[in-house]
């Protein structure tokens, strides 16, 4: 059969399309919009199989739609495009509505219309299956079961965008005769999971040392339902299951979530070895339960087994043990999102445990775009000695490619607000300038007006990329914009929004920022260097190495006198590490360091930027003066080597 399959580099669809090309001799077409909890890498054994065909786009774009329907001819559809996440929809409901509801909406009506135009041979075998969720159920007490007539009673924003999207499925059967068919699954776990989700966040907090963190007291009980078991289930419901009829897939695995985190403490010391600080069980943190957190959820799949018969392979602990397995053999897959997803608690993560309010304390409430970037955790890392108390919002809390923050102004009325969200892929923005252009060009402009509108000062952070790199020396702030790419003229666009708003703003531009968290130019050099004897690097374009907590200091140090209502602080600065290097120096330095200290080294041959070619042009001089910055809060980084030697420090200590 062909298969359209959305929401295919997800979690579960990705394990459903791997099962279909791996186990069955069906043909797929991946349709996946590619959001923060997407990974084509999850479809990396399949992604060479004549069989398989990935297409990027969003289910909410009814013409892309129609147009994938034309050109593929799907037999069945397995809708499972999806926002997912719990916590994310209680901060920012809209993406769910619009996803999970809208975007419902408009695979029924593409389906229904391809289905009408149909061969009668076609149209009887054609299928469109919803996947949905237990949640839509609401909660159980300490019995019973969810059965397929349960009443629907959803707690949370994303519960009722599934139980609005359920109801549109079942509408367009009963009203147009669409052949759909319906499934709900109780929780999900398995390999290629996206750590925001509570087993795949223990498992690599755990693996780290970092803090377990757990809802309330940690009684609340899942129904745990193996991924692979998932998509044997999903298969045999589009190809078996009656029309108009639901089915409910759980794995009959009851755990509370404080049974599950002691088990993936107990596998991991099984598995990985001890800590040296103890068992993980003593990296258990208990944190304040989020709203709406529902008690109990288990499935009864009687129907699905008796009427299909299907039967889940694995029990929960053959499952988690397996699973915790592949996260310890397959770092390769999630260390990249660990760079941009480091494990805290979803929602909004504090430097104080306390509610958000306007001060806490003596110290002045800071709200922090860009979460999971490095100067953000470097902010929230220093903030609370300069005497600001910090809140981080991430992409989880407000997704500035659909909202603007200003709804989060609104609730949380910080004193100031530091903008550190970007969209920093230089060469991949060549390919994606919307997303560029709103992230670095509209974004910054809108959130300096809805602070100045509120009395807010605002921090925005820029680059080095508005230059050209043609400049002999180190570019002070009033040299002439002239980008070189796509990224550059978006944060270009951004600065003059950010200074055209009005009010008490700040616009900081930095270059070659490094630090411990993250992806960055450091922790790529080490990571080469472990399997690596030399390693080619790029000698012919200089600038000044930015340590990210250098960056971090100055932007809180000009939040404060922009909070004095300081005209001096107004306007454009320049933030960079003291001294300068090549890219061949920089790395020569970080392996030099990392030697001394017993880590990964490796020898640099120097290579010209001809050699090393990009999508995106680089500037050939990276350097910024800092001194404007200086004369105006009595601070500047430090040399770059001893920032350097600092960050060494940590990283090599991880």
């Amino acid at each position: 059969m062909k298969v359209l399959v959305t929401g295919g580099a997800g979690f579960i669809g990705s394990a459903v399309c791997r099962h279909l090309i791996a186990d069955h001799a069906d043909s797929v077409v991946n349709v996946d919009k590619l959001t923060y909890a997407a990974n084509l890498a999850s479809l990396n054994e399949i992604a060479a199989d004549p069989r398989y065909s990935f297409v990027q786009a969003d289910i909410c774009d009814a013409k892309a739609m129609a147009a994938i329907f034309a050109e593929h001819q799907p037999d069945w559809v397995m809708h499972l495009a999806a926002e997912s996440h719990v916590d994310r929809s209680i901060t920012g409901s809209g993406p769910f509505i619009m996803t999970n509801v809208v975007g419902t909406h408009v695979m029924l009506d593409t389906a229904l219309t391809y289905w009408r135009n149909l061969e009668p041979d076609r149209a009887a075998a054609f299928r469109f299956l919803h996947v949905s969720t237990d949640e839509v159920y609401g909660s159980l007490g300490s019995e019973g079961l969810f059965s397929e007539e349960t009443p629907y009673d959803p707690r949370s924003p994303y519960s009722a965008s599934k139980a609005s999207s359920d109801h549109l499925a079942s509408a367009w059967f009963h009203t147009y005769g669409l052949p759909v068919v319906i499934s709900n699954c109780s929780n999900n776990y398995g390999p290629y999971h996206f750590p925001e989700k509570l087993i795949p966040l223990v498992v690599l907090n755990g693996l780290e040392g970092k803090a377990l963190p757990v809802y309330g007291d940690g009684a609340n009980i899942r129904d745990w339902l193996y991924v692979e078991d998932h998509a044997r289930a999903l298969r045999l419901i589009v190809q078996t299951g009656r029309v108009g009829q639901t089915y409910n897939v759980g794995g009959r695995n009851e755990r509370s979530n404080l049974e599950v985190v002691h088990t993936i403490c107990d596998l991991l010391d099984e598995l990985a070895g001890p800590l040296a600080t103890g068992p993980r069980r003593g990296l258990i943190t208990f944190v304040k339960d989020r709203p709406g957190h529902d008690q109990r959820y288990a499935i009864d799949a009687t129907k699905l087994e008796t009427e299909l018969g299907w039967r889940a392979g694995e029990t929960f602990d053959t499952g988690l043990r397996r699973t915790v397995q592949w996260y310890l053999d397959n770092e390769a897959w999630w260390a990249p999102l660990r760079a941009r997803y480091d494990g805290q608690r979803l929602g909004l993560t504090k430097t104080q445990g306390v509610e958000a309010e306007k001060t806490a304390g003596r110290r002045t409430s800071l709200l922090v775009f860009g979460a999971n970037g490095q100067v953000a955790q470097e902010i929230g890392r220093i903030a609370e000695s300069l005497g600001f108390s910090a809140t981080l919002a991430g992409r989880d809390v407000v997704d500035l490619l659909t909202e603007d923050g200003s709804a989060l102004l609104d609730e949380l009325r910080p004193a100031a607000v530091i903008n550190a969200a970007a969209y920093t892929a230089v060469d991949r923005a060549e390919d994606e300038p919307f997303a560029a252009f709103r992230l670095n060009g509209k974004i910054p402009g809108l959130l300096a007006r809805a602070c100045a509108a509120r009395g807010m000062a605002f921090v925005h952070i820029s680059t080095d990329y508005v230059f050209d790199g043609r400049k002999d020396g180190a570019y002070v702030e009033s040299d002439p914009l002239e980008p070189l790419g796509v990224y550059g003229e978006s944060k270009a666009q951004g600065e003059a929004a950010v200074l055209a708003g009005g009010g008490d703003v700040a616009v900081v531009r930095t270059a070659w920022v490094y630090s411990s968290y993250g992806s960055n130019f450091v922790k790529t050099m080490l990571r080469l260097a472990e399997s690596r004897e030399e390693v080619g690097v790029v000698g012919d374009q200089h600038g000044c190495p930015t340590w990210a907590q250098d960056v971090a200091r100055a932007t809180l140090l000009l939040s404060r006198r922009l909070l004095e209502h300081d005209t001096q602080a107004r306007g454009v600065f320049h933030a960079a590490g003291d001294g300068d290097a090549s890219w061949a120096e920089f790395a020569t330095a970080v392996f030099a360091g990392s030697a001394e200290r017993g880590g990964p080294a490796a020898r640099v041959r120097t290579i010209t930027t001809a050699e090393y070619p990009t999508p995106a042009q680089r500037p050939q001089n990276s350097r910024l003066n800092s001194d404007h910055l200086a004369s105006v809060v009595g601070w500047r980084p430090g040399p770059w080597r001893d920032s350097l030697s600092l960050c060494l420090d940590e990283v090599l200590s991880r």
